[in-house]
């Protein structure tokens, strides 16, 4: 595929989807106590988020680091 059609294929079926875990995640942060052990676990991903999501805007970004930690 080119970058082109992979960002096509990243956005229609799995954008909703990131965008699902996002809420989700916020929904069950609100529900645990700061400071416990779930709590920064779930804080993990928002923090990381940009990063997590790049791929979903360009084609040409790889979905994992495999080739960097070879």
């Amino acid at each position: 595929m080119t970058s082109d059609e992979r960002l096509v294929q990243r956005q229609e079926p799995t954008m909703p989807l990131w965008a699902k875990l996002h809420s989700w995640l916020k929904g069950e942060r609100e529900q645990v106590p700061d400071g416990s052990a779930v709590a920064k676990a779930i804080d993990y991903s928002p923090k990381h988020w940009t990063a997590s999501t790049h791929h979903l805007g360009n084609g040409r970004v790889p979905l994992n680091n495999n080739h960097l930690e070879g």
